[in-house]
């Protein structure tokens, strides 16, 4: 038998006539190690570990299924199920391909909560095993995100031990940097660095830290509303009360080592219009070395819904 020949998709069409062909498809009912959420448009598709009945792991799929629609609560935990049209593995380098060249606003990638642990309980933030990954990858990106627009007021929410408002000012030297963090090493870390505008305190209580009078155009989170650091309760608390110090059309960005307990649907229901959810090209690379995938980026355009 030959192989089956390699699928080019060309455009928007032949992307639709590809869906439809694989819609024609028995669903059939999937488990796994464990699963993401890839959203393009109004198509939903499985990532993650495929049950095979071989394999004690599953295999690996980058695009395993396509599915009607669901949340990030169906497919949480270390074993879930889900019911779907199967995608050959033809397919499935077609679609990496197709949708890797995709735009930052129109992909979004969501990895559910797998277990309750908070693995990561870091003392003074540049010590900690992570932070070169943040300074090689993440401050980088962010920064390249930041040159795209203006801002001149900046909050740091979780802001460690100063090093990335050392970056931020660097690049920005007319901006107004201030940084919140609960630890009181990394506070006294960052005013070594000469950092002025650096407040002690748990973030979920900003307004009680922050001065009345002090509001910003730009917040940024860089790991604090991430599964491995809190809960979606408690991130859910600091996220509300600090868009309270968010002027109207300023930008907040959304990143982090580990999954973003929020997705752009939450974001919205938050008052915050959606510009950018992921980095595409990053989505389908080996999940054994670190890149970062997730990098929300809104802008607040009304108040939160009653």
């Amino acid at each position: 038998m030959q192989p089956k020949k390699k699928m080019n998709l060309q455009s928007d069409k032949d992307f639709t006539q590809l869906i439809q062909h694989i819609r024609k498809r028995s669903k059939e009912r999937f488990s796994g190690y464990w699963f993401n959420l890839i959203k393009y448009k109004d198509y939903h598709f499985i990532q993650g570990n495929i049950n095979d009945d071989i394999s004690e792991c599953g295999i690996n799929r980058n695009i395993a299924t396509l599915i009607d629609e669901i949340k990030a609560d169906d497919i949480k935990g270390v074993w879930p199920e889900i019911t779907g049209y199967p995608i050959e593995e033809s397919e499935e380098e077609t679609l990496v391909n197709y949708l890797s060249a995709q735009g930052e606003s129109d992909l979004e990638l969501i990895i559910p909560e797998r277990n309750l642990a908070r693995s990561l309980n870091w003392d003074r933030f540049d010590s900690a095993q992570e932070f070169k990954t943040y300074v090689t990858f993440i401050y980088p990106a962010i920064l390249e995100v930041l040159e795209g627009i203006e801002f001149h007021h900046l909050l740091d929410v979780g802001c460690g031990p100063g090093n990335f408002i050392e970056a931020i000012t660097k690049r920005f030297p007319n901006v107004n940097c201030c940084g919140i963090d609960i630890n009181v090493k990394n506070i006294n870390a960052a005013k070594e660095k000469k950092l002025s505008n650096i407040f002690l305190g748990d973030c979920e209580w900003i307004d009680d830290i922050l001065p009345d009078d002090l509001f910003f155009d730009m917040v940024i989170f860089c790991g604090l509303l991430n599964i491995q650091i809190t809960d979606k309760e408690k991130a859910t608390r600091i996220l509300n009360k600090t868009l309270q110090k968010l002027k109207i059309g300023g930008h907040i960005i959304i990143t982090g080592y580990s999954p973003c307990h929020f997705t752009a649907e939450d974001l919205t229901q938050m008052g915050i219009k959606v510009l950018r959810k992921t980095i595409p090209k990053n989505i389908f690379k080996d999940y054994m070395d670190y890149y970062l995938r997730q990098l929300y980026l809104g802008r607040k355009n009304r108040l939160k819904n009653p």
